[in-house]
């Protein structure tokens, strides 16, 4: 049976995902310029073409049932996934040699930037649109044509390379480091300030302290951002210790504005991926993107070799929250 027959209309769909969104048919009769009861009518036609109910009806207002979640799901999926593509038609129509990347905030503004004459004169025939998200590099790429991300969803939807391993340096700006010394042991720890990301972080500064075995941090200061952009600047200001993912701190470390804190560095086990949509690479503009990061990422694997830190490895597998 086909999902024609399954269904009373295409529009009982929109109708239902608007409503289980909200939770009110009257909130959903005001997105389609529609009455209330025409959404009652419309969501009663598909639970009785369903056979099931698909909210719980009482004073207290709706309620979504077990189905109602499930079929919510799957059409809040599938709308996504039609909007990325009507994104990506759009966009190939507007310009064809447009690209759009999704990174960190702290990626563009702390490696991409410094890079961008280089791109241009690279690539010079390509424009970049950055999609950039504030957090983790985690979940899908969503309309962007190809992004960096930790740990790729295996949707079946997208392509991914290994670019850079995870390899955290603890980092901080030359004077600091002349008036703090550093952090390679307990000791070192005594007067020391960490600049830290509020809320969530991937590898917080306890879990690489005791990763590191260099000491409880209880003998230093914390001083908290809001946005990892702003924990690698307020390093590069004096402000503090900062942990430093190389692949985002390499430029700043190899122009001198940052040097490693300590003598050593975290070797995780896990790797950083260039990931890109199979609907995109057909695009040569998508495909010489991939290539140039690529490229320069194979670059700094020697330079950072040449910093002479000595690696601690620890296989730290699942992202470690804090």
């Amino acid at each position: 049976m086909t999902l024609r027959a399954r269904l009373p209309s295409s529009g009982a769909l929109f109708m239902f995902e608007a409503a289980a969104r909200h939770c009110n048919f009257t909130l959903a009769a005001r997105e389609f310029n529609v009455t209330q009861p025409a959404i009652s009518r419309m969501i009663s036609r598909l639970e009785r073409h369903l056979g099931t109910s698909l909210f719980l009806r009482g004073s207290g207002g709706l309620e979504l049932t077990a189905e109602g979640r499930l079929l919510h799901r799957a059409v809040r999926d599938g709308f996504d996934r039609i909007e990325e593509a009507v994104c990506e038609i759009q966009t190939r129509l507007q310009d064809p040699e447009v690209v759009t990347v999704s990174v960190t905030s702290a990626f563009a503004i702390h490696w991409l930037m410094p890079r961008f004459d280089r791109f241009r004169r690279d690539v010079p025939e390509v424009t970049l649109r950055l999609d950039l998200i504030h957090g983790e590099p985690l979940g899908r790429l969503g309309a962007a044509d190809i992004g960096l991300r930790y740990d790729p969803p295996d949707d079946g939807e997208t392509v991914a390379w290994p670019l850079v391993p995870e390899v955290v340096i603890p980092i901080c700006s030359p004077a600091y480091r002349r008036d703090h010394g550093p952090i390679d042991g307990p000791e070192g720890l005594k007067g020391q300030v960490l600049a830290s990301l509020m809320g969530k972080m991937r590898i917080p500064w306890p879990r690489f302290l005791e990763a590191m075995e260099i000491g409880p941090m209880q003998e230093a200061t914390e001083l908290s951002f809001s946005d990892y952009a702003l924990v690698i600047q307020g390093a590069i200001k004096g402000q503090g210790v900062a942990l430093g993912w190389w692949h985002v701190v390499a430029g700043e470390v190899l122009s001198g504005g940052l040097v490693p804190a300590g003598g050593r560095l975290l070797r995780t086990g896990m790797f950083y991926q260039l990931v890109a949509r199979r609907s995109a690479l057909g695009r040569p503009a998508v495909q010489k993107v991939r290539d140039w990061l690529l490229a320069e990422f194979a670059a700094l694997e020697p330079r950072r070799d040449a910093l002479g830190l000595r690696p601690m490895h620890r296989e730290l597998s699942a992202p470690v929250m804090g």
